[in-house]
């Protein structure tokens, strides 16, 4: 799968956000406030902007911009963020392996779904590093292929998605194996996921189950 979502799939994936992970992006935002964090955020595959544009909402003192490979993610992004009255956003043209960042210049860095994408894992995770200022933090986020069905049903009925979701219930568990939404839990933990975490400049790092999710937690110390 190309790591790019070229137009006019764009479209219809920013459709698709909105509709159903808008409320998992508001809950990240709301961990984001609690943490108390400040200073610059940089979300990583930003896509439509979805992400950026809840964080702005909940969280003061902080500098949010999205980076996409994507132009007209971009341009999407672009369009939500004054379409909501945002302006305390920025979105760029930027990749996991370019982001375009000075180094020591980045607070938390974020990423949802995109990981599993990447075809030089190792490459992304010392970018990241190599922006990230000490102390700071990246919070990776990607689906678990090998939830198993009460998993899924916890997950997405503590987001209350359920009702937003493009097929019945029962019909994404069945189908949940065979999407692209992740890999299953060993590859992050013993498979090529995990091994590129072990060949980057990270020294800290966890690796936590959320329900049908992965969180990655990167420490810069």
């Amino acid at each position: 799968m190309p790591e790019e979502i070229p137009w006019p799939f764009s479209r219809l994936y920013d459709r698709y956000v909105n509709r159903v992970f808008v409320k998992w992006f508001k809950q990240i935002a709301s961990e984001i406030r609690d943490s108390h964090i400040s200073g610059t955020i940089l979300d990583i595959g930003t896509g439509p902007g979805r992400l950026p544009i809840e964080i702005v909402k909940q969280v003061p003192n902080v500098k949010v911009i999205g980076i996409d490979i994507s132009k007209s993610m971009i341009k999407i992004a672009r369009k939500n963020a004054e379409k909501e009255g945002i302006d305390k956003v920025e979105f760029r043209i930027g990749s996991a392996y370019n982001t375009g960042f000075k180094d020591l210049s980045v607070d938390l860095v974020l990423s949802t779904g995109l990981i599993h994408h990447l075809k030089e894992a190792v490459k992304a995770f010392n970018e990241i590093y190599r922006i990230l200022k000490y102390k700071g933090e990246a919070w990776i986020y990607d689906g678990r292929r090998d939830a198993t069905k009460i998993e899924i049903e916890e997950t997405i009925r503590s987001m209350d998605m359920e009702k937003d979701l493009p097929l019945p219930l029962w019909i994404i568990e069945r189908i949940w194996p065979y999407m692209h939404i992740g890999c299953k839990t060993d590859v992050y933990i013993t498979g090529k996921i995990g091994e590129a975490l072990r060949k980057s400049l990270f020294k800290s790092y966890n690796i936590d189950k959320k329900g049908a999710y992965i969180k990655i937690t990167l420490k810069k110390t």
